[in-house]
């Protein structure tokens, strides 16, 4: 506790006096609760202290680790290039009846780690690590926070030597069957938060802007193989999650591109191509309760759904409001969630895996959703049931409550 002190009076005095910009568009982020939260710790408020050390200790992790890069990994992708992103399937096994192991088969819900020898974990990792670095300079405002995340992202999207390829086509391969899956494009949905975490980056006026275009124009061409490749056809047409995510992540890279046409129609078009058919007049989704993963899947969509959301409002289109003939919602797919609160026991599907770290994810949408919906009821589920856990951890900095 003392070592806590004396961090939070560190920071209160060695703040740089500067002005903070009005506004930086961001996607996912809430500025003005961030610059909220940046002034009540420069005046000593403790409301926040405990979130502030915990996204300290992971920016001050994150100063010690990396680069990474797609050229780091040591198998070599179909096409010859190691800048090129492969992953692996993450539920797919050798065949136990096979001496060579393939084609490989699959075990729904449960992670070969042979997938941590390709791309995935680092450009994971690569991704929490900027973003904890970004605001842990935007909070703190230690310059080593901010030329480390620069660094990073040099490596990611500028040296020729290291930078990815823009493009997703050897995703969630398997091995003995394909190079490359149209689902695989849902490792790049992390590519949003990340977006924020550069913006932000941007607003501190050390980045050069040679290397802003350059991350810019590396988004432009993702952008373009995302939204006009069969692959990418393909996941948008997809019947569950995987379409919600393509909406997210391509509305998500649309905006900070600055193509706010493109958020408002993509956005817009969920009302029927989304909710209509996945959510159910109880609120709930049976295309993501059929998993072995039943609640975490249905966590997560919901999930996409209300960062969608964030960012179709932040362009001018509320999907919030909407509910489908079933009388299904985006509240509606919150509202079925929320029931299992503390009561898992009586989830009637599958969930072969943890159930508290998804229970703990769904308290950041009830933390959303007391602000979005004017119902008393989520700002109190969060303070019975998450607050006392979760305002402790970095991610309170960045959403707010009103």
């Amino acid at each position: 506790m003392i070592r806590l002190q004396l961090l939070i009076l560190f920071f209160c005095i060695t703040f740089v006096s500067g002005v903070a910009k009005d506004k930086v568009n961001m996607g996912l982020w809430d500025y003005k609760w961030m610059n909220t939260v940046k002034k009540s710790i420069q005046k000593g408020d403790k409301a926040y202290s405990l979130a502030l050390y915990d996204l300290i200790k992971r920016a001050d992790v994150a100063l010690t680790e990396g680069p990474f890069s797609v050229t780091f990994k040591n198998l070599v992708p179909p096409s010859g290039s190691k800048n090129d992103y492969m992953s692996m399937g993450p539920y797919w096994w050798p065949d136990p009846t096979k001496t060579d192991g393939l084609p490989y088969i699959r075990r729904d819900g449960e992670v070969n780690p042979e997938r941590d020898r390709l791309d995935s974990p680092q450009l994971g990792k690569f991704i929490n690590n900027v973003c904890y670095l970004a605001l842990g300079w935007f909070f703190t405002e230690n310059s080593a926070y901010l030329n480390k995340a620069i660094d990073l992202l040099t490596v990611w999207f500028i040296n020729p030597q290291t930078k990815m390829n823009p493009h997703l086509k050897y995703g969630q391969s398997i091995p003995g069957i394909t190079d490359g899956r149209f689902i695989g494009i849902i490792d790049g949905k992390s590519f949003v938060v990340l977006l924020d975490a550069i913006s932000l980056l941007e607003s501190s006026g050390k980045m050069q802007k040679d290397d802003v275009n350059e991350i810019k124009k590396w988004f432009d061409e993702y952008f373009v193989w995302l939204t006009e490749s069969d692959f990418g056809k393909q996941e948008e047409n997809y019947h569950n999650n995987h379409s919600v995510a393509f909406d997210l992540q391509s509305s998500g890279i649309a905006y900070f591109l600055g193509k706010k046409e493109f958020v408002k129609k993509k956005i817009g078009e969920m009302r029927k191509r989304r909710i209509d058919p996945m959510i159910e007049g109880d609120g709930s989704q049976p295309e993501e309760l059929i998993r072995t993963r039943a609640f975490g899947y249905s966590v997560g969509n919901l999930e996409n759904f209300m960062d969608c959301g964030i960012i179709g409002k932040k362009a001018g289109v509320n999907i919030f409001n909407y509910a489908n003939l079933k009388g299904g919602s985006i509240q509606k797919a919150l509202d079925f969630l929320m029931q299992y609160i503390g009561n898992k026991d009586k989830w009637e599907h599958e969930q072969i895996t943890s159930w508290e770290s998804v229970e703990r994810n769904l308290g950041y949408q009830v933390r959303k959703a007391a602000t979005l919906y004017k119902d008393k009821k989520y700002k109190q589920t969060w303070v019975n049931d998450f607050s006392e856990s979760q305002e402790k951890e970095w991610r309170s900095l960045v959403i707010p409550m009103k």
